[in-house]
């Protein structure tokens, strides 16, 4: 007979799901600022070190994330990343998003500490794939005189029809509670075309990687909300 869920039990468990969506949601974000990113470790945590990562919370993701939920927590939520040309194109260039499979669930699992130390794990393995996407690099070369890269985050099913032809999907990870599977995956594009919205503009915009010189682009970053 499956183990039913008590009620602290499932309060620890809605909290770290939040928590682990608010730091997924940061993670994904600073890493299309342009920049990158070296933290130092701590040899002791407080208690704001969630998942025992040691990173910081930028004030308007935080805020975006918090309007997205509107007060309660609620799966699936996206984050979908989108290049912006200094001519008005946009083309989004990425979706990544969080679910839950209620079918797949295992009532014999603790969610402390097993279920929140598999959310580190999943989280620290969040911090890798964000760098070995094709977005990364033209996060690295984005310029006010050239393009810019944007978020938006909504709860709903993820609308990869945005992403255009040749979609990849890559599976972050998964992990399984006593209420269903969290996943959480990315959808990203690999044709990197921009139809011009502009009327009486006939040329198509390929992006490549190496597409916008360096040396001529402003190295500080310039990142906007939708």
């Amino acid at each position: 007979m499956a183990n039913k869920l008590s009620n602290q039990d499932r309060k620890e468990l809605d909290k770290f799901t939040k928590f682990l969506v608010f730091k997924a949601a940061q993670i994904i974000v600073q890493s299309r600022l342009g920049e990158k990113v070296s933290t130092q470790c701590k040899p002791q945590t407080t208690g704001t070190d969630w998942f025992n990562l040691a990173v910081p919370d930028l004030s308007d993701v935080l805020d975006e994330t918090k309007k997205a939920f509107n007060g309660e927590l609620s799966l699936p939520v996206c984050v979908e990343i989108s290049l912006h040309t200094v001519d008005g194109d946009k083309m989004v260039l990425e979706c990544w998003y969080v679910g839950i499979i209620p079918e797949q669930r295992d009532s014999s699992i603790r969610i402390m500490p097993t279920v929140y130390n598999r959310m580190g794990i999943l989280l620290k393995s969040l911090v890798s794939v964000t760098r070995v996407t094709p977005a990364y690099k033209l996060s690295r070369r984005q310029g006010s005189d050239s393009y810019v890269i944007c978020y938006r985050m909504y709860v709903d099913e993820p609308q990869l029809h945005n992403l255009g032809d040749g979609v990849k999907h890559v599976r972050v990870g998964q992990i399984c509670t006593p209420i269903g599977t969290l996943q959480l995956s990315l959808a990203y594009r690999t044709k990197m075309t921009i139809s011009p919205t502009q009327t009486g503009r006939d040329n198509t915009i390929i992006l490549k990687s190496d597409h916008f010189n360096t040396n001529l682009s402003p190295r500080h970053t310039r990142y906007n909300k939708m």
